[in-house]
């Protein structure tokens, strides 16, 4: 294999090359929140459903863009790449990469210029957010002055194709940005069916927790820039956002924290994603002031999948085959039973596969390897 080889003791595939024909893609989330990205931190998330609960964009096609992007940048050298090798794609002879996906979390790892990074991508166990813990390590032997920059580009709209193509309705008569404290709030629809509290529950936020926020963005293209891309934003060549806040024009959620990494040093924060409104994510952002949760969460999240995988495992004289059904293939089997096969890298989420042959097929398909799991699944669609 040219790209990467398969970890079984950790159950992990490795991708030692970032460069891959294709996007390759991984799972992370629940029934009630769903994400997925690839070796390249392409990809988008959602809320219960692929079609109708979408906060982050992603294109459908070969280039896997936007994702959850984390930039960096070296004040001193005014130099910037990303913490996936994607989307600035520095020449692979001077920038190292590997990916690691594992069961419902990714790990990226990258080098360059004596800079080394690990973000670490998951959504906790029955959680509806999403967690991108970044370690960044000054290997250089100096002394770095460095900014970092976390994205995502907001949908404008939950449904995916009105996000699309209805954009005189989805982008100038739904949503306003607000900039609180250490997170960027988009408000959908502000006040259609607004509570007393002004909230309306179609709030979405992007958060930083660990460190400061020194500068933000709200607006797509006061990020990017007129004829630029994700590849070049402007924020990262002039070296600081523009503290641009949207108002029914495309939105992200940009957030910039400087640091200065003496030789040898290590320092990590965390980006946190969701659609929760400013009450309830200023209540999530002080949960991870202490990093340390994030260990105990990755913990808590691989004993839950490893569990549920124990309960078919085989041994065969062809020990490839072993692994992929001993973790991938049921691995796999699993999360497209959760979502009901309604998203995907592939197939762009208009179709949730809530229906009656769908649900008794992946009801069969799944119920020997766990009962419970069957149970959650048909309390869910009834609910819906």
């Amino acid at each position: 294999m040219n790209y990467g080889y398969f970890d079984e003791k950790n159950r992990e595939y490795v991708i030692t090359r970032p460069d891959t024909p294709a996007p390759w893609a991984n799972y992370l989330g629940s029934p009630a929140y769903g994400a997925i990205i690839s070796n390249n931190a392409g990809g988008y998330s959602f809320v219960e459903s692929g079609a109708n609960g979408r906060i982050i964009r992603y294109h459908f096609n070969a280039d896997d863009k936007p994702g959850r992007y984390i930039y960096i940048r070296d004040n001193d050298k005014k130099d910037y790449w990303s913490a996936s090798w994607q989307p600035v794609g520095k020449d692979l002879s001077t920038y190292e990469s590997e990916c690691r996906h594992g069961t419902a979390y990714t790990t990226i790892k990258s080098k360059y210029e004596g800079i080394s990074t690990e973000t670490l991508y998951y959504v906790p166990q029955g959680e509806t957010y999403e967690v991108w813990r970044l370690k960044l390590t000054n290997s250089s032997g100096a002394k770095r002055n460095l900014s970092v920059f976390g994205f995502v580009e907001f949908t404008s709209e939950s449904n995916y194709e009105q996000d699309g193509v209805n954009l005189q309705y989805t982008e100038f008569i739904t949503k306003t940005e607000f900039l609180n404290n250490n997170m960027i709030l988009q408000r959908i629809n502000q006040f259609e069916k607004r509570k007393s509290d002004g909230t309306n529950g179609k709030e979405r936020f992007f958060g930083l927790a660990g460190a400061r926020v020194d500068g933000y963005d709200g607006d797509l293209q006061a990020f990017i820039g007129r004829y630029h891309s994700y590849k070049d934003p402007i924020a990262l060549e002039n070296g600081k956002c523009s503290n641009k806040l949207n108002y029914n024009l495309n939105s992200c959620g940009a957030l910039q924290t400087d640091l200065t990494l003496e030789a040898g040093e290590t320092k990590e924060f965390a980006f946190i994603l969701g659609a929760k409104d400013e009450f309830k994510a200023a209540e999530l952002l002080k949960k991870y002031n202490s990093l340390n949760i994030i260990d105990e969460e990755l913990a808590q999240l691989k004993a839950f999948w490893h569990g549920k995988l124990e309960n078919l495992q085989i041994k065969t004289p062809d020990k490839n085959f072993d692994v992929m059904v001993n973790t991938w293939n049921a691995y796999q089997c699993f999360i497209t039973y959760i979502w009901s096969r309604a998203a995907s890298f592939i197939y762009g989420g208009l179709r949730n596969g809530y229906g009656y042959r769908d649900t008794v097929q992946d009801i069969q398909g799944i119920i020997h390897l766990d009962p419970e799991l069957a149970l959650e699944k048909i309390r869910f669609m009834i609910s819906a």
